[in-house]
Order: structure tokens, then C-alpha cells, then sequence
């Protein structure tokens, strides 16, 4: 079965949906094609809120033998300006529906080398193509780390 880029990025979005749902928090998914935000987060209680973008990879994980190992996403031609209610959501499906999704959440202010790696592309320059990626010697703090969200939204 072909795996649809669309569906993969859907199913992201609607993982850390589902999560900030059952910690408590309103979440509003935004429609397909949104520029920038995949969702809105409230704290019905302290009446704070949160952006969020997804990105999501079937398979971030790279067990590299030359460097140590690593997630990888690509961000896009330009990441977002930093802000400090704008959070990106790093959904890795792990290749394999029965295991449970890895998410690395960072905060935008923080998305900067070397978690930002800029390439060329050779075919459109001077356009840039921007990956977010996590070395195993930091996934700790971002990996599943919901606790940078309860945090903003405390």
C-alpha cells in the first residue's frame, strides 16, 4: 500500500491532538492547507493559549553509523519566527502502527542550530530546504515532553 504524504502529516496532527485533549486542554485543528498552524490550545482554566505545527515523519529515526544516531523532519524552505506561544509538535509513527508515536516538542524560540539544518537545493537556488534534527544525546528533552506545553499553559 502507497503511503499518502497528507494522510502520514494527518495522522500527526491528530496524535498530539488527541494527547492535549486528554490532558485537559481545548484543542482546534485547523483545515487542511493552513499556512504555519495545525492547532489551537487552550487552558479552559487559566484562559492562556498555544499554536501548534506538526510534522511527521512514518519513519524520523536515522541509526546513523558515521554520526550518532538521530530524528530527522523537514521543517520546510523557512521555519517560522520564533515566538513564545508557537510550538512545533515532531510526530515520528515509529514505521509501525502498533507501536505508539514518539513526539519531540519544541519550542520555537529554542528551533535554531543545531537543531536547524539548512541545505541547499542545487535545481532552486538560492531556496533553502530547513530540517529539524535531534541527536539521540538530546531527544530527552524533547521526546515526549508534554511538560513544555502544561508549562506555557499553566
Amino acid at each position: 500500500m502507497t503511503k499518502d504524504k497528507a494522510l502520514t502529516g494527518a495522522a500527526g496532527a491528530y496524535y498530539v491532538g488527541f494527547r492535549l485533549s486528554a490532558m485537559g486542554y481545548a484543542v482546534g485543528l485547523t483545515t487542511h492547507g493552513t499556512r504555519a498552524i495545525d492547532m489551537f490550545v487552550a487552558n479552559p482554566d487559566t484562559g492562556k493559549s498555544i499554536t501548534i505545527q506538526t510534522k511527521t515523519m512514518l519513519n524520523a529515526f536515522v541509526p546513523s553509523k558515521k554520526w550518532e544516531p538521530y530524528w530527522k523532519w523537514r521543517v520546510g524552505t523557512s521555519p517560522q519566527p520564533p515566538c513564545k506561544t508557537f510550538f512545533y509538535a515532531f510526530v515520528d509513527l515509529r514505521n509501525d502502527q502498533s507501536q505508539t508515536p514518539d513526539v519531540f516538542i519544541v519550542p520555537s524560540v529554542r528551533l535554531l542550530p543545531p537543531l536547524l539544518e539548512v541545505y541547499p537545493e542545487p535545481e532552486k537556488e538560492p531556496a533553502k530546504d530547513v530540517w529539524c534534527v535531534i541527536y539521540e544525546k538530546d531527544a530527552l528533552k524533547y521526546k515526549n515532553n508534554w511538560d513544555v506545553i502544561r508549562d506555557a499553559l499553566a
